[in-house]
């Protein structure tokens, strides 16, 4: 049974850092019986929020007809009202999706911009609040047992997430019996949506044809499924802590770049949990793991890639990379100073020869005849059609196979930079100056430039 009394209590036990008196709430109100439900329910615990009604144009009269409902209804608790008009089918048909999923991407697009309008208007903690009850998780857990799904996926609906947009769902513990016993309590009137009835939709199929007979075998179903989640996400924070420890104690940062060793991956070879609990957090599918596993017997420089990283595998270990390499471009205006790059530091200062003493022959190091040199110079990332006069050969080299001879990981290969004077490269920075910009015995004047790594 709800009750105010008992829906203020599960408020304060589930979100105890979002006061009811001191949040602004935006409340998704479809005018269905569980949105009116919630609404009713902040109304009467006198939190501040603001109506928001999507009219998805599928319906017909009744679209419109619920949304004449949803603005009377706030009307009569004199409560703020967003409503909009979206195009669902042609945006369905445009974008080549489903018109659930078409209609939930615009809708939560257009809840992220009324949050901000809100939070503009000088509410700083606001909240969406959607309705969704045990019901609708019990059917949630069965289209993902159904579909094929982990352990998470069967922990269900969370109610609280934070990821896309700040959004609660208070009303998940009640069945969609004690909301329609709270309705009739408090006399609510609602709107019904016919397409409820229709089996079109998977969801649908299960809560009309799936769940009659099951609840005649099973009465307590809904609280039993409910009770097994719970414990599923108590089992569910043990396994991540347990996976979370293995990969820590694997993971090492190697010149900036996360790694781990082959040796310590092959310990839960084939170990699907151990895998993806690893993977997702690099943009991963689960229908890569077989290709993640092929990785570590690869040759080297094999890798996979994901929407957001790289698995590189280099030598005894897989690297990391995430797909952020932003290129370099930038300016040496005159002969000093220091210049920031992404990887690293270059302090530049120009001086005589005879103050030199000693050449450091370190590949950080760079000695250039400044008399041969034109300014501005500029740094850059390297292009695979670039060559150099490497020092001591006359003969040029593309730049690709003098990287390639040095072994170095494709991760810290991207990193490479170059300083050049017009299509001249004068030096490859932190491995080989240009055997044309040396300094010799006729040299006056000499730029001298330090590398130092920052990673």
């Amino acid at each position: 049974m709800i009750s105010l009394e008992i829906f203020k209590a599960h408020w304060e036990k589930k979100f105890p850092n979002i006061p009811l008196q001191h949040t602004h709430f935006l409340i998704a109100i479809s005018g269905g019986i569980d949105s009116v439900v919630l609404t009713y329910l902040m109304h009467l615990a006198g939190a501040k929020f603001t109506l928001a009604h999507a009219n998805f144009q599928l319906r017909g009269e009744e679209s419109t007809r619920d949304e004449k409902f949803v603005t009377d209804f706030a009307g009569r608790l004199q409560a703020p009202l967003k409503c909009t008009k979206f195009e669902t089918a042609a945006y369905a048909e445009t974008y080549k999706m489903g018109i659930q999923q078409a209609a939930r991407e615009i809708r939560y697009a257009w809840f992220d911009r009324l949050i901000k309008e809100i939070q503009l208007e000088g509410h700083q903690n606001v909240y969406l609040l959607t309705a969704h009850h045990a019901d609708d998780q019990i059917e949630t857990i069965l289209m993902q047992l159904f579909r094929g799904t982990g352990l998470h996926g069967l922990t269900g609906i969370p109610e609280q997430r934070n990821d896309i947009l700040p959004l609660l769902r208070p009303l998940l513990p009640y069945t969609k019996l004690e909301i329609q016993q709270f309705a009739k309590e408090y006399s609510l009137t609602f709107v019904e949506d016919s397409s409820n009835e229709k089996n079109d939709y998977t969801r649908n199929l299960i809560r009309n044809k799936l769940m009659p007979p099951i609840k005649e075998v099973y009465p307590q179903v809904v609280e039993n499924v409910l009770d097994t989640i719970h414990r599923l996400k108590e089992a569910e924070a043990i396994v991540e802590a347990s996976v979370n420890e293995f990969w820590k104690k694997g993971l090492r940062i190697k010149k900036g770049i996360p790694t781990i060793s082959i040796a310590h991956w092959k310990k839960i070879k084939n170990n699907h949990t151990y895998t993806w609990g690893l993977i997702e957090k690099y943009g991963c599918k689960p229908a890569q793991i077989p290709e993640v596993y092929k990785l570590l017997d690869a040759n080297n420089g094999a890798y996979l890639a994901t929407a957001t990283h790289r698995f590189i595998k280099f030598n005894d270990a897989i690297q990391l990379v995430a797909n952020d390499t932003v290129k370099e471009h930038l300016m040496i205006p005159i002969g000093e100073g220091v210049l920031q790059t992404k990887y690293g530091t270059l302090q530049i200062e120009t001086i005589t020869k005879e103050l030199i003493g000693e050449i450091n022959t370190s590949p950080t190091h760079a000695y250039l005849d400044a008399d041969t040199l034109d300014f501005p110079l500029l740094v850059r990332s390297w292009q695979i059609t670039d060559y150099f006069y490497p020092l001591g050969m006359r003969k040029k080299k593309k730049l690709s196979h003098f990287l390639g001879s040095l072994k170095l990981s494709p991760a810290i290969k991207e990193r490479v930079n170059v300083l050049t004077m017009g299509d001249k490269i004068l030096w490859v920075v932190g491995q080989r100056i240009d055997d044309r910009f040396k300094v010799t015995d006729n040299t006056k004047w000499v730029l001298k430039i330090i590398y130092q790594d920052s990673l």
